[in-house]
């Protein structure tokens, strides 16, 4: 919960609330205003309204008005009212420094973090920077982050431990398993023998059927071989007796046709089929020979009749290009005539036109310059009675600016007595630009190096923590690693003594000294789930 404002803290204190120094009565109660002020709803409290007036480097006199209670003017300045002008004026700008540090003030409440509010309570406003003591910096489980690094390292050392005992009830499942597994096995070797010699009689009976088929086989193949050779032989015997039947049919046709009656017949019968031959032959010429000439007395008979028809139809063109010839000439020679009648009556016209203008250029211009002059001399009159008036006028501006010259040379001179700058006098002007401005500027160069000092402490302090947290990283890292050497050498040991015992126990066929084996190394003896359970657990996944 925050603090309300009248729970403002008070004297140093180390831990993550204390502060570098002790805050006076005064400075108490004017804390209490400031928090009203800024935190009207207690949302805050006063200390992280102090935190945040440290980090602007403002103390409670800045923002309560104390110091500006007795404003004084010097009696130097002649006038009172300007005086009681320059005291409001000062006051205006006090109270306009105070509104504006109390609104910087409720914008850094915005952002104060809690770990900012401690650093900024270890800070010694206006001392500077100095170095930070142990102190200044919070127990390291107290630093951000520090706790979940904690919980991580206990998580960390639990897993180790919880890794220890799955490693123990590893071995000793793994125990009882491999007993399960070699009785498994001598029952699996038993039943693999029983099957192998199952086999090999199988396999013998097999081989006495392979041998029956074997045989029978054997002579069904013999029965096949005598069979095809029956069947060559008497393929054979068919083959030569149609070979010897064509080569007898053979001789006797040859002997028919290269006698000599048979070649005296054949060379008859081929002396007839010549002469039929050249016979047709001529008779297919003759018959060419006439359609050809036939053809060429038409082609000449349509060839004269093509020629007369050209030579009537060029003589024909020849004759009506001639008549289109005479008409274009006549019509080119009437068109020239009319073109050339035209330009005669526009040049007329023109010349006409021309004279026409000459004489209305020569009566306008002798118009003109009757008048001409009289506009020209009333121009010049009039330029000449405006440069007259500016001329007098500028006249008259140089006189008055030396005429007010001469007046402020001769009050600058009166003034000089009376110690006056810009109108002011000089004591007015100290007031003024020292007492009030130059004031100003004092505090607020004052505040902004405070400021800047409270911020690079508290800086310091953040770097301080951040140092503080990686050495305690690295000395729990280490001290992790540590226990986890001690607790890997006790598992080897462990595991020593878990395989002396496991010999013992693969030697003794009892289970309660099995039992007694097993607490002796401080574990439990595991139960195996039932088969049962197994294809139940299989059938649910």
């Amino acid at each position: 919960m925050a603090q309300t404002a009248a729970e403002a803290p008070s004297a140093a204190s180390k831990g993550s609330s204390g502060m570098a120094r002790p805050i006076s009565a005064k400075q108490k109660e004017a804390l209490h205003q400031i928090t009203a002020l800024v935190d009207p709803q207690g949302r805050h409290g006063a200390r992280r309204v102090l935190a945040a007036m440290i980090w602007l480097g403002l103390d409670p006199e800045d923002l309560d008005g104390s110091k500006d209670q007795k404003i004084e003017v010097s009696s130097k300045v002649p006038d009172a009212e300007k005086a009681r002008r320059i005291k409001e004026e000062r006051v205006e700008v006090w109270e306009g420094l105070k509104k504006a540090r109390l609104i910087e003030l409720e914008r850094r409440l915005q952002f104060m973090s809690e770990q900012d509010v401690r650093r900024c309570l270890r800070v010694k406003l206006g001392e500077g920077i100095r170095m930070v003591t142990d102190d200044d910096l919070p127990p390291v489980t107290a630093l951000e982050g520090m706790g979940d690094f904690e919980e991580l390292q206990a998580r960390a050392f639990q897993k180790i431990k919880d890794e220890q005992q799955r490693k123990a009830a590893l071995l000793a499942s793994g125990f009882l398993m491999e007993k399960k597994r070699l009785d498994e096995a001598d029952a699996k070797i038993a039943a693999l023998e029983q099957r192998l010699k199952d086999y090999k009689k199988a396999q013998e009976d097999a081989i006495v059927a392979r041998k029956k088929e074997s045989v029978k086989a054997q002579e069904k193949r013999q029965q096949g071989i005598q069979k095809a050779a029956r069947d060559r032989a008497k393929w054979e015997d068919e083959t030569y007796n149609n070979l010897m039947n064509r080569i007898t049919q053979a001789r006797a046709t040859r002997a028919k046709s290269y006698s000599k009656e048979g070649m005296s017949n054949a060379l008859e019968l081929g002396q007839q089929r010549r002469q039929k031959c050249f016979d047709q032959a001529l008779e297919r010429e003759n018959a060419l020979l006439e359609s050809i000439e036939a053809a060429s007395r038409t082609a000449e008979e349509r060839l004269q009749i093509r020629r007369q028809e050209i030579e009537d139809d060029c003589r024909r063109k020849a004759e009506e290009s001639q008549a289109r010839f005479q008409e274009r000439q006549v019509k080119i020679y009437a068109q020239t005539q009319d073109w050339v009648e035209k330009k005669l009556d526009d040049h007329a016209k023109f010349k006409a036109h021309y004279k026409s203008r000459i004489q209305a250029g020569k009566d306008f211009m002798k118009t003109r310059s009757k008048s001409a002059g009289e506009i020209t001399k009333k121009a010049h009159e009039k330029w000449r009675s405006n440069y007259n008036k500016v001329l007098a006028a500028q006249t008259q501006n140089n006189s008055n600016l030396l005429a007010r010259q001469e007046a402020a040379r001769v009050r600058a001179e009166e003034t000089m007595a009376l110690k006056l700058k810009c109108a002011n006098d000089v004591h007015s002007f100290k007031e003024v630009k020292y007492k009030t401005w130059g004031e100003l500027q004092r505090r607020r160069m004052e505040e902004i190096q405070k400021a800047r000092e409270a911020q690079t402490q508290a800086l310091v302090i953040k770097i301080a923590e951040g140092q503080a947290k990686a050495r305690a990283r690295d000395e729990g890292a280490m001290e992790v690693k540590n226990r986890r050497q001690r607790i890997g050498a006790d598992t080897l040991a462990l595991n020593d003594r878990a395989k002396e015992g496991f010999i013992k126990i693969k030697s003794e066929p009892d289970e309660r000294r099995i039992v007694k084996v097993m607490s002796d190394l401080g574990f439990v003896m595991p139960k195996l789930p039932d088969e049962g359970e197994d294809e139940e657990e299989k059938k649910a996944f």
